[in-house]
């Protein structure tokens, strides 16, 4: 018994002893050698190999005078597009079955790089803009899943969600070639989908006094047509981003706005918080620049509204003018979202029209529209 446990530890120990790693030469010769596994010798610009274990002198070779070599994985020497120029890299096969293949380099830290071939072409995946690599290369797949793989945040530069998009991408392409999932979107936490920022807005309104009670007092307030007058609005908004496309907000705003007849009688100057609240629908998802529309209601609530009369000779004001401090109607708004460096900025029209409520009582409850178009920038802080 002792004689057999002898000679398996023996066996054990000659196996280890004689292990040695494959190496094929760019002119096709075949080495047995022992390759140092460590990323500061061995990574995708160098290969360093002893000939026996107990050798004291190293070789190294660069991917320009290797082929391939194995060392529990497969690497293989590729000419492969990078910044604008080629370059000779020692690469690891990661997943080489389809129209696409995926390769992975690391450097002498072991920091990972990866690279596809595509159609005769060996390119490197863009870090910076991993979106517009996904959008440029994968989506001419008629089933290309965007919802699972776009928009492709920078972040998920690494190796499961890559081949799980190749995988997918080459079962997309030909579905003779199995799909297997090596990677699961992040469920989206509930913070995720709130955003918000700061936004500012110029623009004119007009307003106009309107009985609806009764036509017989039109011009009891003198001509009540005003000239288009100047506003702005600065504040903050708020959203609940059920989806990429679609999402609920809410704005907070200072909002000056005055007004002055035609001729003259009145004079409004109004400023108040204005506070809409809107549904928003966006398209064209994962672009650079994305337009939307939104839709919703609008509330004007007073700060210092000031209401003066400018009564000519002989003018007689037969019922007190007595304004809601509040308004409420509609608005509505097109623009488009364009990406920069760390935040999107937001260019929107927007055109609302709300009333204020004019109570009499003598000849019954007035109103007076409020009509007015905002050219609006808008800035994310948070998400």
């Amino acid at each position: 018994m002792k004689q057999i446990v002898w000679l398996l530890v023996c066996l054990i120990f000659s196996l280890e002893n004689f292990a040695q790693d494959l190496l094929v030469l760019a002119n096709g010769d075949t080495l047995r050698v022992h390759i140092r596994k460590a990323f500061a010798n061995t990574n995708a610009y160098k290969l360093t190999y002893k000939l026996a274990p107990e050798s004291t002198d190293e070789i190294i070779l660069k991917p320009s005078q290797i082929r391939s070599f194995f060392i529990g994985n497969q690497y293989i020497s590729l000419l492969v597009e990078k910044d604008g120029s080629t370059e000779q890299l020692l690469l690891q096969e990661i997943l080489v079955n389809g129209r696409i293949k995926l390769y992975k380099g690391v450097d002498e830290q072991g920091n990972p790089d990866f690279f596809i071939s595509k159609d005769g072409k060996n390119l490197a995946v863009s870090r910076e803009n991993l979106n517009d690599f996904v959008e440029k290369h994968f989506t001419d797949c008629p089933n290309f899943s965007r919802e699972r793989y776009l928009p492709a945040e920078n972040k998920l530069y690494r190796q499961d969600y890559l081949m799980d998009l190749v995988s997918h991408y080459n079962h997309c392409v030909d579905d003779k070639v199995p799909y297997y999932r090596y990677y699961e979107p992040e469920k989206a936490k509930k913070r995720d989908n709130l955003s918000w920022g700061v936004k500012a807005g110029g623009g004119i309104q007009e307003y106009a006094f309107r009985s609806f009670a009764t036509d017989a007092n039109a011009f009891l307030y003198g001509l009540a047509l005003f000239n288009w007058q100047i506003s702005f609005t600065a504040g903050l908004y708020g959203s609940i981003n059920y989806s990429d496309n679609f999402s609920m907000m809410a704005d907070v705003s200072y909002m000056y706005r005055n007004a002055i007849s035609e001729d003259g009688v009145i004079e409004i100057a109004y400023s108040g918080l204005n506070i809409p609240l809107y549904a928003e629908f966006k398209f064209l998802r994962g672009k650079k620049v994305r337009p939307f529309v939104n839709l919703g209601g609008n509330a004007v609530i007073a700060i210092a509204p000031d209401y003066q009369f400018n009564l000519p000779p002989n003018f007689q004001i037969l019922r007190p003018l007595t304004l809601s401090p509040v308004s409420f109607g509609v608005m509505g708004g097109l623009g488009t979202y364009v990406k920069t460096a760390k935040n999107p900025l937001k260019f929107e029209v927007r055109m609302y029209q709300d009333f204020f409520e004019a109570s009499n009582p003598t000849f019954g409850d007035d109103k007076m529209r409020v009509a007015g178009i905002l050219l609006m920038i808008s800035y994310a802080l948070g998400k």
